[in-house]
């Protein structure tokens, strides 16, 4: 035997927002007021909800209007139903935003998070993000993090990539108590060494730097080579060497007097930084707010080294 199912069919919302306001006011022109619509516009609304439910909500006295009594106690039901979204909303945005942040972010461009997460915090005081270092190209984790900023060319497979820069401005950086320093004028100067470089970068940047200046790319054999770009700036600060690096990320050891740019002559780099997502993932809000920060910031900061 087949049983025919009546369709459940849901009022109108508006008509019901509607409906709760005149029902609490008791007037069709103050709810047009609180609703910032017309009077005749309330009316209607009501008129269509009392079609829907085939019953009258109010009583209409001249300019008077008043609950029927099915309309008292339809009003007493949608006005806890409608208590029930809000405290359900205001609940899951309560949660949201006291969700982390966690980002994937190259070691390198930590050192620009640290030197600027003041402004993010003093911006946006209930964003927390939590900065995970990795070093990988490709972006290999958990669904706890949310987004990643890498340095490379895309694509990245199962992420949409954000350009944040094409390429940055490179230059030579180094102790100012390097004794070599004194010798430097010219990129030519620099082929004598010492020279520090990252071992994990897909070119090493002293192939671009040099080849700038149509220059020979000198033998790196002897010369230290580390995991991290951190790493490399320790030793660039402790008086090893000359170190070629992106000068956004290291313009606050420069102000600071830990590293100097031995040389005006600077490169662009090959590749750029990139913010990536999953493809599909719908953006969290903190995921909005933290990328329009950072791009508008980045831009800032970079210009100003300029």
């Amino acid at each position: 035997m087949i049983v025919a199912h009546q369709v459940k069919r849901l009022p109108s919302l508006t008509a019901i927002r509607y409906f709760e306001v005149s029902g609490r006011l008791q007037s069709f022109t103050a709810a047009a007021a609180e609703l910032y619509v017309t009077q005749g516009a309330v009316s209607r609304m009501i008129q269509t909800l009392e079609e829907q439910l085939e019953a009258r909500l109010f009583e209409r006295n001249g300019r008077w209007i008043s609950l029927t009594p099915a309309g008292h106690a339809y009003h007493e039901q949608i006005t806890v139903g409608l208590n029930k979204i809000i405290n359900a909303s205001n609940l899951f945005k309560e949660n949201i935003s006291k969700q982390l942040l966690t980002l994937s972010v190259n070691t390198g461009f930590t050192l620009w998070l640290v030197n600027n997460i003041n402004d993010l915090r003093t911006k946006h005081p209930d964003l927390q993000v939590n900065i995970l270092p990795e070093e990988q190209k490709e972006p290999n984790h958990d669904f706890n993090v949310h987004a990643c900023i890498r340095y490379g060319p895309p694509p990245w497979h199962d992420y949409e990539a954000t350009c944040l820069l094409e390429g940055v401005e490179a230059g030579v950086v180094c102790s100012p108590r390097l004794e070599q320093l004194a010798k430097v004028r010219e990129p030519a100067d620099l082929l004598k060494g010492p020279l520090l470089s990252v071992a994990v970068q897909l070119n090493d940047p002293w192939v671009d730097y040099f080849h700038s200046y149509k220059l020979p790319m000198p033998d790196l054999g002897n010369s230290p080579r580390f995991l991290q770009l951190l790493t490399m700036r320790e030793a660039a600060i402790a008086g090893l060497g000359f170190a070629v690096v992106p000068l956004f990320l290291f313009r606050q050891d420069i102000q600071d007097g830990r590293l100097v740019q031995a040389l005006p002559h600077t490169c662009m780099t090959r590749h750029g930084y990139h913010f990536l997502l999953r493809k599909n993932e719908n953006l969290n809000p903190q995921i909005k707010i933290f990328k329009k920060w950072l791009t508008g910031r980045l831009r800032m900061t970079v210009n100003a080294s300029a």
